[in-house]
């Protein structure tokens, strides 16, 4: 609204060399569209100045500069004296002045706005409001269509700051809103308005209900946080009346406070501002807090949270602290992970995400970082021991089941459909929480001992479920090799193999589903050490954001699973004793193949192609009907990695798929489909350890800890220890031997718990790796995406904007706007969630045609490049997924957008000891240097 007024004053000069622009009310926010983004547009640089030193420094660096556009902005008062003279002479134009008063008057048409507007301390007001301002002087307008007097003026900026018509008798509710929502600005009302409207403000108050009629007179936080610690007691039917001054003794005086006044409050609470409402209660919990005697007294002597029945009801009544919802949480997850009854939590986790989807309690509505991370973690024991029960019924199965009665089909329904493939990915989540994971409300220390002493238990406990796992994984594995040792070297000379291998992954999912003359842009992705559980947690669903799957099947990579056998076998679509040319450049690979097979001569742009790039995007090949791209997704990051599986995951994995991922995805046309395979996968790597002598492998440079390339096999009790495959049956290269040695006739496999290792040589094998043949190292996706189609929802996320050009180290703020297709009158519940870590999700109600949601963070910015800093700013892409559920459909949309962060290429910005004297729009080498 201010932003498009001033921008249209501006466009009207927008050829002058020197800009002089007055802005006595200070309505040009720094670093804004306008004026900033406007100037960098345009070639400007601005100064953003209030007196004369910063002026002058900067300026007489840029007055001999022949081609330098400047944008002065006076933010001077009125009554200031002119500290410019010089450059007033000097401007082709006389100085553009914009007023308050004047936008008021072209935005409503009226001309009877008074000039008392022009007061700072009402201008401050005014423009904080300014939205509520115009609503305000409607509700005037409606009232009387000619008056306007000063009186009339104070009302509008009451009504504007309080969100309320203040031109009407205000309902209970609507009091009892201003007293939860809006006591911060009472005060500084009380103190900044004329007394004849002090008399209204304090009708409003003293009609309130105890303790808000108390507001004007009394402590206001005291008020408050009695009030806000009845609400918590009230929702779980505890005495308030009695229990208040034992948590504080000066909250005794307002403990008159009525049953009904609370009810009334929960009740209306889903339509006030849950950001006020959960920063008073916040303050109570810091409060609680600061005195461990008070939580104890209030969280196990009077909810009794230690316990877990307790704790189940609790999590149903609690709308407002996340502290009581935390601490009952974290008891459930000690109870779960003590008790193993995983049937029992999950009627509770129902409970929890039916609270989520609904999203009534404020509480719920801003969750915190703290209780989104617990709520993992139970989430994750949830399901971590439902598939360790799995785990053990299929144990038992396989333990006694012969090797000719095992099928691909078995184990694929077995790794990805039932999910047991993220076994060791959730034991190694859970622990990592449970270790080093701040996701308890409260340090330990302030907590009572038994609590601890019941945490602690559980950490321990919980040490058994991964040994376990790991050997149980070891009887399936074992059944897994068997099966390939019986028929691998079958399946992959078949077109119609139970199992798509990796050089089949373009003549089975490419050529099936392609036709390159139908103007469909193919996009192949290649997902280097991508395992399927990170395809299904981490990929799939940022893909689904705007694609649908058509099909996906079961894949496996090449043995032995390494990179250079199965991802060149990927590009030639062949063995790699069969590649049809010398060259083992994937691009010359990729080119021969879809020639010979698709009669089809694509020019490709190497955009890039550099291996040695240890994570994120080190291949794309562009061409007008495909593009072929390899992400270095978590193979380099394995090797020399001590990182625990969780670490590695949710850090490098997610900030690959934020930036790399999402950057390819935002470039695709509408009609691209998406072809998604990876190399291998990987496994933790087994204690145990095999002697491989110079007897069976000659050439100790043929020895890896996964596999080796033999001339001869074990023999006795070793060789049940090893799995041995004829190294021409596997087609892949022989490799030659010196002379003197056996040529190699096989390669061996350890079998699960072991690796091999060199005779004489250092065992030091990485914590994860691959080469070896297991499910975890062979399992891999095989998807083709298409483009979604258009969600037929109410709802639509139409638009993401950045609020203003921000700089470095300063809170950023987006604009996201959701327009609904019909008139809603009933709130519909959605979640906004976002791609960047530091923002946590959001629930809001929707209704009406159109909202717009605000969300402002301080970003965490990633080592900045001397280039980035010499051009003055970065762009971070932060992509918004709007989610909800309508009619019993659940929908759900993504938008990003590119925020730019003004970079102080050399502390310039601020050269005075004044937060108003900025340089900002275009910055001339002359002040860089």
């Amino acid at each position: 609204m201010l932003e498009s007024y001033i921008l249209s004053k501006l466009e009207s000069i927008k050829n002058s060399s020197l800009i002089i622009l007055r802005d006595p009310q200070r309505m040009i926010r720094p670093g804004a569209r306008a004026v900033d983004g406007w100037a960098q547009e345009h070639g400007y640089t601005v100064l953003l100045c209030t007196g004369n030193l910063a002026l002058r420094e900067m300026y007489e660096r840029l007055r001999n500069t022949p081609d330098a556009k400047i944008l002065l902005v006076d933010r001077s008062r009125n009554d200031g004296q002119l500290f410019y003279p010089d450059l007033e002479a000097a401007s082709p134009k006389p100085p553009l002045e914009i007023t308050l008063r004047d936008f008021l008057v072209e935005k409503t048409g009226d001309p009877a706005w008074p000039h008392l507007v022009a007061d700072r301390n009402f201008s401050r007001l005014i423009l904080a409001n300014i939205e509520g301002v115009i609503a305000a002087h409607e509700q005037l307008r409606q009232v009387s269509p000619t008056r306007f007097s000063d009186s009339d003026l104070y009302k509008i900026i009451l009504g504007a700051s309080l969100h309320i018509n203040p031109f009407k008798k205000l309902s209970t509710s609507e009091v009892r809103k201003i007293c939860l929502e809006q006591h911060s600005t009472l005060e500084e009302l009380n103190r900044v308005l004329p007394d004849e409207v002090k008399v209204i403000l304090q009708q409003i108050i003293k009609s309130a209900p105890k303790p808000f009629c108390y507001l004007l007179d009394r402590d206001p936080e005291a008020i408050i946080r009695a009030f806000t610690l009845a609400g918590i007691l009230h929702q779980h039917g505890l005495d308030y009346s009695l229990l208040l001054a034992n948590l504080d003794p000066a909250l005794h005086e307002y403990k008159n406070i009525e049953p009904a006044v609370l009810d009334a409050a929960l009740k209306d609470q889903i339509a006030f501002d849950p950001d006020c409402i959960l920063a008073d209660v916040q303050k109570v919990e810091e409060f609680l807090k600061e005195d461990p005697k008070r939580l104890s007294f209030l969280l196990r002597d009077q909810l009794h949270l230690d316990e877990p029945k307790f704790a189940v009801e609790a999590l149903k009544k609690e709308q407002l602290s996340n502290l009581v919802r935390s601490i009952a949480l974290a008891t459930l997850l000690v109870d779960l992970i003590l008790e193993l009854n995983w049937q029992k939590h999950l009627k509770v986790l129902k409970n929890l995400e039916k609270q989520e989807r609904e999203a009534v309690f404020p509480v719920l509505r801003r969750p915190t970082e703290q209780w989104q991370q617990l709520l993992s973690a139970y989430k994750r024991a949830i399901s971590l021991y439902e598939l360790t029960e799995k785990l053990k019924n299929q144990y038992m199965d396989l333990k006694v089941a012969q090797t000719e009665d095992l099928t691909f089909t078995k184990f694929d329904q077995l790794w990805n459909q039932e999910r047991l493939n993220r076994l060791d990915f959730y034991v190694s989540d859970l622990e990592r929480m449970l270790r080093v994971s701040d996701m308890l409300p409260v340090p330990h220390a302030q907590l009572w001992p038994e609590f601890e002493k019941r945490w602690n238990d559980a950490r321990s406990a919980f040490k058994s479920t991964s040994d376990v796992v790991d050997k149980v994984f070891q009887v399936i594995n074992k059944q897994f090799q068997d099966l390939y040792h019986k028929n691998y070297t079958k399946w992959i000379l078949q077109n119609d193999s139970p199992v798509v291998f990796t050089h089949q992954f373009l003549s089975r999912m490419l050529k099936a589903h392609w036709d390159p003359k139908s103007g469909v842009k193919a996009v192949v992705m290649v997902f280097d050490g991508l395992r399927t559980d990170a395809w299904d947690e981490f990929v799939r669903p940022v893909l689904e954001e705007q694609f649908d799957v058509m099909e996906s099947r079961p894949g496996s990579a090449l043995i032995p699973t390494e990179t250079e056998l199965s991802r060149k076998a990927i590009a030639a679509g062949a063995l790699p004793t069969e590649f049809p040319i010398k060259s083992k450049r994937e691009l010359d690979l990729l080119a021969a193949w879809l020639k010979t097979n698709m009669n089809l001569s694509s020019h490709f742009t190497v955009l890039r192609d550099d291996d040695t790039i240890a994570s994120g995007m080190t291949v794309r090949y562009q061409s007008k009907e495909l593009d072929y791209i390899v992400f270095n997704f978590t193979d380099d990051n394995l090797h020399h990695n001590s990182q625990d599986l969780a670490f590695i995951y949710n850090t490098t994995v997610r900030e690959i798929i934020r930036q790399d991922v999402r950057s390819v995805l935002r470039e695709l046309p509408a009609n691209a489909m998406v072809f998604v395979t990876s190399d291998h996968g990987f496994t933790p790597m087994p204690s145990g350890a095999l002697d491989v002598t110079d007897q069976i492998v000659g050439d100790p440079a043929l020895i890896k800890y996964r596999s080796a390339r033999a001339a001869h096999n074990f023999s006795g009790a070793e060789a049940t220890q090893v799995v041995s495959f004829d190294i021409r049956a596997l087609k892949i290269p022989i490799p030659n031997v010196s002379h003197g040695y056996d040529p190699v006739q096989s390669v061996l496999f350890p079998r699960p718990g072991i690796n091999f290792r060199r005779d004489s040589y250092k065992h030091s094998p990485d914590r994860y790796s691959h080469g070896g043949l297991s499910l975890a190292e062979c399992m891999v996706p095989m998807v083709v995406l298409s483009r979604r189609r258009q969600d037929q929802g109410v709802l639509i996320l139409e638009d993401v904007q950045q609020i203003g050009s921000m700089n470095e180290n300063e809170p950023l703020e987006i604009a996201i706007k959701v327009r609904s297709s019909q008139m809603l009158f009933e709130g519909l519940p959605l979640t906004l969630s976002f791609s960047t870590p530091e923002i946590t999700d959001r629930k809001e109600f929707f209704s009406g045609i159109e909202k717009v949601y605000q969300v402002q963070w301080k970003p965490k910015l990633k080592d900045i490049t001397e280039e980035e800093r010499n051009q003055g700013f970065i762009e971070i892409p932060v992509t918004v997924i709007l989610t909800y559920a309508h009619k019993d459909q659940s929908f759900r949309q993504s938008k990003t957008a590119d925020l730019r962060i003004r970079l102080d290429t050399n502390r310039l910005r601020r050269r005075i000891d004044s937060r108003l004297d900025l340089l900002m729009g275009k910055t001339p080498k002359e002040l860089k240097s």
